[in-house]
């Protein structure tokens, strides 16, 4: 397990604001070395830590999470979590310990499209899909 420090979380605060920010502009908004800031990044990327930038288009479409509860018996969850991240609108998807099994963060254009997603997820699962709950994101910070 990779060790995060304080400093990681702030330089990963400043990419989720600004994916596209250079070290330099990271340096100075979180009071670190320039240096240290593309080294830090380097080794957040070689270690997994960050493993793709995204797009989100600001004030346009609708963020959510889908809380997926497996049906017992159903075959493996990372493969089931695997399938539904190759699909349009999925950001990403989390296998998780709790009353779900995965999170799915999907960006669609609207309530239509979520429907859409919604429905391609039973439809294409519903023998290994005991429930989903979604949760409409109404800001990201």
């Amino acid at each position: 397990m990779v060790h995060i420090t304080e400093n990681d979380r702030l330089i990963l605060d400043a990419l989720r604001r600004n994916s596209r920010a250079t070290a330099r502009a990271i340096a100075e908004s979180v009071g670190l070395n320039q240096r240290t800031v593309s080294a830090r990044i380097t080794q957040l990327e070689e270690s997994g830590v960050i493993r793709q930038y995204t797009i989100r288009e600001s004030g346009a479409g609708l963020s959510a999470l889908i809380r997926i509860k497996v049906s017992p018996g159903a075959k493996e969850i990372g493969a089931l979590g695997a399938e539904i991240r190759t699909w349009s609108g999925v950001d990403t998807v989390f296998e998780i310990a709790g009353e779900a099994d995965l999170i799915a963060l999907v960006h669609v254009s609207d309530t239509i499209s979520l429907r859409t997603l919604l429905d391609r997820i039973w439809e294409s699962s519903s023998d290994q899909i005991a429930s989903t709950i979604t949760e409409l994101v109404l800001e990201q910070y």
